[in-house]
């Protein structure tokens, strides 16, 4: 969801405080009619350097330039031309200022949904989603941004090398071509020594790039670690709360942005070294660093494509029946459920039917009802992501009280295989419905405190939860199915005395 949209779900006080920031010097109309632009621009950056101020200046008037032509309604398009003339002064005279003056708004504007969540947020919300969020998604882009910036440096640079080579090769030819009588001639000599120049620049500049990329490759590797993954685990754990309840989900299209650019950054690097294979086919030399180097480059390349797109693939929906659609993670025997798993990385180059097969508690005996294998298709309302839904899935059979439901899918890119892997939550299987109270305190439960995403044995042992984290779930139940968008009030909340519920 995007600021301006969060903005314009907060409560009126806060939506007040938003009002002050804006006035004649940056009016709210722009910040309205051109949110998406305005969001998607770098301002903090823009506001130390006045080149890349003029540039996003230059374009926000451009755009508002175009909505004005477009505006249907006569007194807004007014408006929107007064506007126009006056900011368009202001970015002439001042570009840094103006910059500045949208990376304050933006930055305060942060800061007034971080304060008005924090005060809607029950405790396990708090743990979740905090002030610096907001900062921490930033820091992301940019990284995401600066590592694609690099890899299409590098393009350049191999091109560069190329061209380099091409040259080498051509005059060495020539060289040899010469008849073996003129070998001596100073010409001759002078020619040879060029050549030496020519080879030892060559090599210089294959090292160069070598070292550069394996900097990327380090940098893409940091990022998956240390950023990535955390934020998909993040995310999952949000998922696990939503479905008990809890705030409503969102980040997931985010997350699909971050891997798929990652992604492409990595399929490019791969590109840019079998470049770099097939010029070492054409000239070589003792010492030669790209087949020392490249063969350890290209494995490490492959094993990050390989995992990224493999932690990419999630349950995007999970199982639930739609007669119940408050209460995931409860199926009924002979019920039909559905669920939707989604691949976070867009594989434009996947030019076949990716088939996704379910398993209901895999390595047992049980079955499912319809169909268990489905093909991938893009998706346009997720920004062409792979995705799957399984609409008419029915257990028939249940043993034990935790169950999961598996789904795997295979396929080949650029030569390396995927096996993709993914599961639901546990599950709570009924065959009455006089049993859905019971399971749906075991997915609650389950869902409040752990985040292990397939801890089938939890229940051999039950953790205990506190009464805050209790209360909260209680609250979330008490707002959904008793008294809509009303929550439990506070003196509700300290009612027990015992810290404690087994």
């Amino acid at each position: 969801m995007s600021q301006w949209k969060q903005i314009q779900q907060l409560q009126i006080k806060y939506q007040e405080q938003v009002g002050y920031l804006y006035d004649d010097n940056f009016p709210m109309d722009i910040r309205q009619v051109l949110s998406n632009y305005i969001e998607s621009q770098d301002w903090d950056t823009a506001a130390n350097h006045e080149s890349m101020a003029t540039v996003l200046l230059s374009n926000l008037l451009s755009q508002l330039d175009r909505q004005c032509s477009q505006e249907q309604n006569f007194l807004q398009r007014h408006n929107l031309k007064f506007i126009y003339q006056q900011l368009q002064t202001k970015c002439k005279a001042n570009p840094l200022l103006m910059a500045g003056v949208i990376s304050t708004c933006l930055r305060e504007e942060r800061r007034i949904i971080s304060t008005a969540s924090i005060q809607e947020q029950g405790p396990l919300e708090k743990s979740m989603q905090n002030s610096v969020a907001f900062e921490r998604q930033k820091n992301m882009d940019n990284r995401v941004a600066v590592i694609r910036s690099s890899v299409q440096m590098m393009d350049q640079a191999v091109k560069y090398l190329e061209d380099m080579q091409d040259d080498f090769d051509f005059r060495y030819k020539t060289l040899q071509s010469r008849d073996p009588v003129d070998r001596n001639t100073a010409a001759m000599k002078q020619e040879v020594t060029r050549l030496q120049e020519m080879l030892n620049n060559l090599d210089f500049k294959r090292k160069e790039n070598l070292s550069k990329m394996s900097d990327v490759i380090k940098e893409i590797d940091a990022l998956i670690v240390s950023q990535l993954n955390p934020e998909l685990m993040e995310w999952k754990r949000r998922q696990q709360v939503n479905c008990i309840g809890g705030p409503l989900l969102t980040g997931l299209d985010q997350l699909q942005n971050w891997f798929t650019l990652t992604a492409q950054s990595l399929f490019q690097m791969k590109r840019q070294l079998d470049k770099l294979g097939e010029l070492i086919l054409k000239v070589t030399y003792e010492s030669d660093p790209i087949p020392l180097q490249r063969p350890q480059m290209e494995e490490q390349v492959k094993y990050l494509i390989y995992h990224l797109i493999k932690s990419s693939f999630v349950v995007e929906k999970q199982p639930c029946m739609p007669t119940h659609p408050q209460k995931p993670l409860i199926i009924k025997t002979g019920v039909q459920f559905t669920t939707k798993v989604r691949l976070l990385v867009k594989l434009p180059e996947v030019d076949y039917q990716l088939k996704v097969k379910t398993i209901f508690d895999k390595n047992r005996q049980f079955f499912i009802l319809t169909t268990t294998t489905k093909v991938m298709d893009v998706e346009e309302s997720s920004n062409g992501c792979l995705s799957v839904e399984f609409r008419h899935l029915g257990p028939v059979s249940v043993t034990e009280e935790l169950h999961s439901l598996s789904f795997e899918a295979q396929f080949n890119i650029q030569g390396i295989n995927i096996d993709l892997e993914t599961c639901s939550f546990p599950l709570v299987v009924i065959s009455n419905v006089s049993q859905l109270p019971g399971g749906w305190a075991s997915v609650m439960w389950y869902n409040l405190l752990t985040d292990e995403p397939r801890n089938l044995g939890f229940f051999a042992s039950p953790q205990r939860a506190s009464w805050g984290q209790l209360s909260e779930v209680l609250s979330w139940q008490f707002s959904t199915f008793i008294v809509q968008h009303r929550s439990l009030a506070s003196n509700h909340h300290n009612s027990m005395d015992s810290p404690y519920i087994i």
